[in-house]
């Protein structure tokens, strides 16, 4: 039978068609070799590497907030040294790197030079003291000093602190102002003073604040502390030469 030429040009074109649709979608070769899939894997890879751009156009900023941060940490340290110059006891006022029986002799020492401190800053802008800061005798137990004086290992630091309660003084208001405001600026110490409260008459009026001290202890080790039952008060002999496990890190 023979064919029309309509016919032969109707197969024709259906043969193309159907290799067009192979070539398209990878009918015959391997998985996503065809055209279609090879152009929506084309637009894939140029999104993944579009995103690889923008992360790669963040990494100077990102730096650059490194560097802020560094620099940031090196100004907090820098003041942080100005406040360990000025405001924390000197070296050797205090050392909690001795055996706990000789920590309590010396305690009550730094105890009293505390004191003498707070005596002379009560005093300033020539105020009259009615009720001045009391500071506590320290322990007498050579096994618990450096838990309750120093607040060790509570807070992770050896620190004293003070909490003095309500002073008194009286005088004018410009003394009284230089008073109060004097106990920021105390050597060797951090020291505030709030809740200011002014009564009388003037030129001579009576101030009542409340007084607040802390003094953050100098040195890089702390004795290894006395076992329970190891021996008494600070008078005790011997104990502080005991081996211990390490010395403790200090502030």
């Amino acid at each position: 039978m023979k064919l029309s030429s309509l016919t032969i040009f109707l197969i024709g074109l259906s043969i193309s068609l159907i290799i067009l649709a192979a070539g398209l979608f990878g009918f015959f070769g391997a998985e996503g070799t065809g055209f279609l899939p090879n152009r929506a894997e084309i637009a894939m890879q140029k999104e993944y590497i579009q995103q690889l751009k923008d992360e790669a156009n963040k990494m100077p900023q990102a730096l650059r907030r490194v560097e802020k941060a560094k620099a940031l940490v090196e100004e907090v340290g820098a003041n942080w040294q100005q406040v360990v110059a000025t405001n924390t006891p000197p070296p050797g006022m205090i050392d909690l790197d001795v055996p706990a029986w000789q920590l309590t002799k010396d305690a009550r020492g730094f105890r009293n030079n505390v004191q003498r401190a707070v005596n002379a800053q009560v005093k300033v802008g020539g105020v009259t003291v009615i009720s001045g800061p009391f500071v506590p005798f320290t322990s007498e137990s050579a096994t618990s000093i450096v838990a309750n004086d120093f607040n060790y290992p509570a807070l992770g630091f050896p620190v004293a602190i003070w909490d003095f309660g309500t002073v008194t003084v009286r005088g004018t208001f410009e003394q009284i102002s230089a008073n109060v405001s004097g106990w920021k600026d105390m050597p060797n110490f951090l020291a505030v003073a709030d809740g200011l409260q002014i009564t009388g008459t003037s030129p001579m009026l009576t101030a009542t604040y409340n007084l607040s001290m802390v003094a953050f202890i100098r040195g890089n080790q702390i004795f290894p502390p006395v076992p329970e039952g190891a021996g008494g008060g600070g008078t005790a002999p011997g104990g502080g030469g005991m081996p211990g496990p390490g010395r403790a890190p200090g502030g």
